[in-house]
């Protein structure tokens, strides 16, 4: 079982980065933060903590920057109705510490907006989790950094991958960046975004 690769980032999709070590290209699938931080990292070295799921007719490997965010991704799995895909969307919906404290505190309507995700299930996962999730962190990492123009344009890419309507995600990433675009963070971005977009329902 592969439990964590080290190598270079030689490609990112919209729900997958491609990630090559000792001449190998593994395709890994990662939520939209992670995806955002991978693309500014460019072709440099990264290393992500793998989870990997074997099937009948695949090996599919789901890589996360952070150890944390493994954890809560197998958490999250195992709750009834609860695939990977769904998985990586509720981490990729807000930023860790974000949604370690929503669940914690029984904040189903966060959870809920995920796409895909209904309030019932919402509420299965907070009543499964909240108090499981031990000593998750709850400090944010440091964002790799990027430039400005096109950091904007992954953000808002990110957000409508979500499912927010285009004009709602291009006022929000230019009201997180000040209007202006100066911002050359994706990840920072796209949390910011979020944040701001955490009051209206997320469309497809």
């Amino acid at each position: 079982m592969i439990a964590r690769l080290r190598g270079r980032v030689v490609g990112v999709e919209s729900d997958q980065a491609i990630v090559e070590t000792g001449g190998v290209g593994y395709q890994v699938q990662c939520h939209l933060r992670t995806l955002a931080a991978l693309h500014e990292l460019g072709d440099r070295e990264v290393t992500l903590h793998v989870h990997t799921a074997v099937s009948d007719d695949a090996i599919r490997l789901y890589g996360f920057l952070g150890r944390d965010e493994l954890r809560l991704f197998r958490l999250l799995i195992g709750v009834e109705r609860i695939g990977p895909k769904a998985a990586l969307s509720i981490l990729g919906r807000a930023e860790l510490p974000t949604m370690v404290r929503a669940i914690r505190d029984g904040d189903v309507a966060l959870v809920a907006t995920v796409p895909g995700v209904g309030r019932k299930t919402a509420e299965r996962v907070v009543l499964e989790l909240r108090d499981r999730l031990g000593d998750l962190s709850l400090a944010p990492g440091p964002p790799p950094s990027g430039s400005g123009g096109a950091a904007a344009e992954a953000a808002v890419a990110g957000l409508v991958g979500l499912g927010f309507r285009e004009a709602d995600a291009r006022r929000a990433v230019g009201a997180a960046a000040g209007g202006d675009g100066a911002d050359a963070d994706v990840a920072a971005l796209v949390g910011r975004a979020l944040r701001l977009l955490d009051v209206a329902e997320p469309r497809r």
